[in-house]
């Protein structure tokens, strides 16, 4: 299927700001979504694992990806994250989506029984198979336990509606054995999920990037991006380094779990949402959301 703009740039993977009782905060994803697309994002992609889409009802995720695509005004190519245990809930949710407006579909494999390569080859080309719109890949062995080799991703990859792989996996190696196999490729984008290896990445051929710290400087990943694809590879890594210390704010010795509800407390020293997450996640402590205002307010970048 083709699309008439790649899957490439900064993709950022957006908090889902909530209300107190635990609804999306449609304020805060428009204030949320204009940084965002001020900051030179490429796109904007709703309901993953910092969005906390597997805690979130089907009814609020609806709600989310309206917000985010009616204040993105096609401004921006809006990602949409269809993950589920069950296909047909998948299929269905992405229907919806897609009728809202979604630019992309996202899925990684259904996380509950061990599955063999071919399983999961054959479970992504039904749900291809059974969704309109394009669908990009999600790798993330830190959540499902389960790696999307790249051989069986290049295979899906022949698919007309799987259009790219967000690769999450940091094993040695991979990331090169994934640029050689994709980076050529017109019609098929890999983009790294590892905010660490952004710089890396892009250097090597990598289309995009796809960092969590980016909800809180997107200008400072957008200046990285440019730079590595120039190949200026000083300043790409200076501001590696610099994105690098950012991230480690709210990263540092903290579960990933964690680390989100510690994201969405550094967003709301901003101003931009409340610091709730949703079960079984923990919000903070009101002490340790006082702490994280008074290191953001130490930060200088923008």
């Amino acid at each position: 299927m083709a699309m008439d703009r790649k899957c490439q740039g900064v993709i950022v993977p957006v908090i889902t700001p909530f209300t107190e009782n635990g609804k999306i905060d449609s304020e805060s994803v428009c204030r949320i979504t204009d940084h965002l697309i001020a900051g030179g994002a490429d796109g904007i992609f709703a309901l993953g694992t910092t969005g906390e889409g597997a805690s979130i009802p089907i009814s609020e995720k609806k709600k989310m990806v309206q917000a985010v695509v009616d204040n993105a005004k096609n401004r921006i190519l809006v990602y949409a994250g269809i993950s589920s245990n069950c296909l047909d809930e998948s299929i269905a949710i992405a229907e919806h989506f897609l009728d809202l407006g979604t630019d992309v579909l996202v899925a990684h494999v259904p996380s509950y029984f061990p599955l063999q390569e071919e399983e999961i080859f054959s479970y992504f080309v039904k749900l291809a198979d059974r969704t309109a719109g394009p669908l990009m890949l999600y790798n993330i062995p830190a959540t499902t336990r389960l790696s999307l080799s790249i051989d069986v991703t290049d295979k899906l990859s022949r698919h007309e509606r799987i259009i790219g792989l967000k690769d999450s996996e940091n094993t040695p190696g991979r990331l090169e054995a994934a640029i050689e196999r994709f980076s050529g490729r017109s019609d098929f984008s890999y983009v790294v999920g590892c905010a660490s290896l952004s710089a890396q990445g892009v250097a090597l051929g990598a289309a995009g990037i796809v960092p969590s710290c980016a909800n809180l400087y997107p200008r400072l990943y957008k200046a990285l991006f440019e730079c590595a694809q120039k190949g200026s590879m000083p300043d790409a890594e200076k501001l590696q380094e610099q994105t690098d210390h950012i991230s480690l704010l709210y990263q540092r010795n903290r579960s990933l779990g964690q680390s989100i509800a510690a994201l969405k407390a550094a967003m709301h020293s901003l101003g931009f949402c409340k610091p709730v997450v949703l079960p079984p996640l923990e919000t903070l402590q009101k002490e340790d959301i006082a702490r994280m205002q008074k290191q953001m307010a130490t930060m200088t970048f923008s």
